[in-house]
């Protein structure tokens, strides 16, 4: 499948969420698309590339959604709930417990499974884009993650990261990032 097509599959997902996503929109559309590429690369070797998989695009596209959709920086839930919706919508419900679950452990500090769990693959390529590639790559060169962002530009997705964790901390001191987990 082409980048393009990938896009479109994304688009049609957040569709709905437009208006919410404001000016952000691209931003998180290219997150989700680095994020969903680098589950390509982290890949044990399956028989289909996850970012051909309704699991893997479907938690790729709803997993920070809440931050919007719900207007808090305490959007596992949130987020989870938009993606039962969709899967509801497409007649996917088999896949609520795995998806709900690649959400809800996308932050989690510690590893959530074996390398190749689904829910590993995709905790981990959420951490290298949302940390530039900086740290933790598990295994993925710096330049192929240079190449991703070329191709996926950040358009400002990093920096409101910033700006909604520093509002979060002025607000809720004691609870600064509730999504981090075990």
């Amino acid at each position: 499948m082409s980048g393009n097509d990938l896009r479109d599959e994304i688009d049609r997902r957040l569709h709905p969420w437009l208006p919410q996503l404001g000016s952000d929109r691209s931003a998180y559309t290219n997150h989700v698309l680095r994020v969903l590429e680098l589950c390509d690369l982290l890949d044990g070797g399956s028989a289909t590339l996850p970012s051909t998989r309704e699991e893997f695009r479907t938690a790729a596209a709803f997993h920070d959604l809440g931050i919007w959709t719900a207007g808090t920086f305490d959007y596992l839930a949130p987020s989870a709930d938009l993606a039962l919706q969709w899967l509801d919508q497409i007649d996917r419900a088999d896949l609520a417990d795995l998806v709900v679950a690649m959400i809800d452990q996308h932050h989690r500090i510690r590893s959530a499974g074996a390398p190749t769990d689904p829910i590993e693959v995709f905790r981990r390529a959420d951490a290298i884009d949302v940390e530039y590639g900086l740290l933790g790559r598990f295994g993925i060169p710096r330049s192929t993650y240079r190449e991703l962002a070329k191709r996926y530009p950040d358009k400002g997705f990093h920096r409101r990261l910033v700006q909604l964790a520093a509002q979060r901390i002025r607000t809720h001191p004691t609870s600064p990032l509730p999504m981090l987990k075990w």
